[in-house]
């Protein structure tokens, strides 16, 4: 028969390792969690090499113009935005070295319950490989996006759209400082 002290210190010690049980199973839900979130982190990271690789060093052949990268941080209650986005561009055959024109952001979605577009921002696109942009803009009031549109209007081109999904865009952290140019 097992002593009564002994048997007290048996169950204690029975608890601390169920404790201890529990605290590991927690422990590896949030390094299953991280791990997966450094995995995307990961292939997110290799798409842009791979872009800016292709922009830099296009083994012997010139990238299209598009988007190299873009993101979007929610500033204030959803309502100022701060966005990044990197052109990706080849200049004009037979000369120049400058691909000009111009580059807008569309923010596509609803208002008052009924489809709505309206320009976010303008910029000059004078792009000879890469071009930064960076800026803040703000919704209209009521405005619930869905999309971004960037239009690419080359001068002597036909314009380029691409269309995005918002909350794709969004940055999870909210990282992306007004200002900075992309990566």
């Amino acid at each position: 028969m097992v002593p009564l002290d002994e048997s007290a210190r048996l169950r204690e010690e029975n608890a601390a390792l169920r404790q201890l049980q529990v605290v590991d199973r927690e422990a590896q839900v949030v390094l299953r969690r991280q791990l997966a979130e450094l995995a995307a982190q990961n292939g997110e990271l290799r798409r842009r090499l791979r872009v800016l690789r292709d922009a830099l060093v296009p083994d012997g052949r010139l990238p299209d113009l598009g988007v190299g990268d873009l993101q979007l941080a929610a500033r204030r209650a959803d309502a100022l935005i701060a966005y990044r986005l990197l052109l990706v561009g080849s200049p004009p055959a037979g000369g120049g070295g400058t691909l000009v024109g111009r580059v807008e952001l569309w923010g596509v979605g609803e208002l008052d319950g009924r489809a709505h577009e309206v320009r976010l921002a303008r910029q000059p696109l004078a792009i000879e490989r890469l071009q930064a942009f960076s800026g803040n803009v703000t919704l209209p009031v009521g405005f619930r996006p869905q999309r971004l549109r960037v239009l690419l209007e080359p001068r002597g081109q036909p314009a380029v759209a691409f269309e995005f999904v918002w909350r794709d865009l969004l940055a999870t952290d909210a990282s992306v400082p007004a200002g900075t140019s992309s990566p």
